[in-house]
């Protein structure tokens, strides 16, 4: 049975969510053939279809209406999937060979003193300069037109078994002097924050008094019954002093990524993109962030496997995650 997902890159209006998924049959629909307005107002209500037609997330032309941003049918997420591993192989090979000046520039950290390198490589390389730094980069370049860029997939039964081993989600919310991000998968829940305030299962006061005991714990390796209820024992700190490396190792790292990307792979990448179903409706450079995901996602997994990365926490239905904090006056 087809299900729809719906997410975001930047930051993603609440109305986004709630249209599109009213509008699941519509947009499952659309991407076999074009439907009338009268036809489209009998599977979605004209509010949602109002909303989502005014920010041109689906097009009416000559009273058809059509879809207008990234949603990839079944057959294509299959195709990412190969495409995340074609070249996330060829990504994670590159980035082997390039972690000494990384490793020279994250023994530098403090956190070093209570946490492992492998972690660190996995947050600082896996999720800052492969997710947020070239993401950022992305949509500057090809998201100015929306606030925000919108995305849908078609899933099915299988889902879970074909993303579970694909690294590509942040998560992050800053509770009190203390911004905390979990980076993993999205076939599960995470044991981690801000995850577990959003799910309901710790609040916000709990979540500021971690960091602050996460914090001492940095400074003089004493630990709280905090640190040991929630796992957070050895997680990493950036505090003042670390807050600025990571985001310097990780502009770097994605700066020589684009090269590699744009330089050495760009015009077979855009062959295997252009074969996809979507890219009858779907802008390139949308696509393209689209395709990235399965891409870095596939080498962090590579590099989990080879030992460069931290092997990530598992929760009980699936969720896999890694956690650190950095201080945020």
């Amino acid at each position: 049975m087809s299900k729809l997902m719906v997410y975001v890159c930047g930051n993603g209006e609440r109305e986004y969510w709630e249209h599109a998924y009213k509008a699941k049959e519509l947009i499952l629909k659309l991407s076999e053939s074009l439907i009338s307005m009268e036809n489209a107002l009998q599977l979605v209500d004209k509010k949602s279809l109002d909303y989502l037609l005014q920010e041109d997330i689906l097009k009416e032309e000559s009273g058809q209406i059509k879809l207008n941003f990234c949603f990839t049918p079944w057959e294509d997420v299959l195709k990412l999937r190969e495409i995340g591993v074609k070249y996330g192989e060829v990504l994670a090979e590159y980035l082997i060979k390039n972690f000494k000046w990384v490793d020279n520039n994250l023994k530098r950290l403090n956190c070093l003193r209570y946490s492992k390198l492998e972690y660190l490589h996995f947050a600082v390389v896996g999720c800052y300069a492969l997710d947020l730094k070239f993401l950022t980069m992305l949509e500057n370049e090809w998201g100015e037109n929306r606030k925000f860029i919108p995305y849908a997939r078609e899933i099915r039964d299988k889902w879970e078994e074909i993303a579970k081993d694909f690294y590509w989600g942040c998560h992050s919310a800053k509770f009190g002097n203390y911004m905390f991000y979990s980076f993993g998968n999205h076939t599960g829940s995470r044991n981690a924050f801000p995850d577990l305030v959003w799910s309901g299962k710790a609040r916000k006061d709990e979540a500021e008094a971690l960091g602050k005991a996460l914090e001492e714990f940095h400074k003089s390796g004493k630990t709280r019954e905090i640190l040991e209820r929630y796992e957070y024992v050895g997680v990493p700190f950036f505090d003042k002093h670390d807050m600025k490396i990571p985001w310097q190792v990780a502009d770097r790292i994605a700066s020589d990524v684009e090269k590699l990307v744009t330089e050495e792979k760009w015009e077979m990448l855009k062959e295997d993109l252009n074969k996809l179903k979507a890219s009858q409706w779907c802008a390139f450079g949308e696509l393209f962030i689209e395709a990235w995901h399965w891409i870095f996602g596939w080498a962090n997994n590579v590099l989990i496997r080879e030992g460069y990365f931290a092997e990530p926490e598992e929760s009980e239905d699936g969720g896999r995650c890694i956690k650190w904090v950095s201080f945020s006056a």
